[in-house]
């Protein structure tokens, strides 16, 4: 179809001849479009972006990450150490629940004499991070920068 998206919001006209003619409908505006949610809830799919340069390994994380969603960012690391990435940056402003899933990827990252950083961290992962350097001391090599 090459009608512009706006046709099919555009009001419907009435057939030729007097608008009050028999058989012959009455204008019909289209009603107002909805007002999008003000909280929607946030997409639990999740999503990963990846760049390989130069030994670093930029990946952006975005959803749910538990045990059963982070088998593909396990591969991903996995190519990317094989590809020679030997630093990772992980920007997860966008991630909206994570578990010990995560933290174990990462921690296998690092377990592997790679370092990792965040660039940015959502709430979820900032509040994972927190809770686990109380709970056990960092790795050298994994640090937190960003948010």
């Amino acid at each position: 179809m090459n009608s512009p998206i706006n046709a099919i919001s555009a009001p419907i006209l009435p057939a030729a001849g007097p608008a009050d003619a028999p058989g012959v409908p009455a204008p019909v505006t289209p009603a107002a479009p909805a007002a999008p949610a003000a909280s929607a809830p946030p997409d639990p799919v999740p999503r990963i972006r990846s760049t390989l340069r130069d030994g670093v390994l930029a990946v952006g994380l975005a959803g749910e990450f538990d045990v059963l969603t982070c088998a593909p960012l396990r591969d991903l690391l996995a190519e990317g150490a094989a590809a020679g990435a030997r630093r990772l940056v992980l920007d997860a402003a966008l991630v909206t629940f994570c578990d010990s899933a995560l933290l174990d990827v990462l921690d296998a990252w690092a377990r592997s004499k790679r370092s990792w950083e965040t660039s940015a961290t959502s709430r979820s992962l900032r509040l994972l991070l927190d809770l686990d350097a109380r709970v056990r001391p960092r790795p050298a090599g994994r640090e937190r920068v960003g948010p």
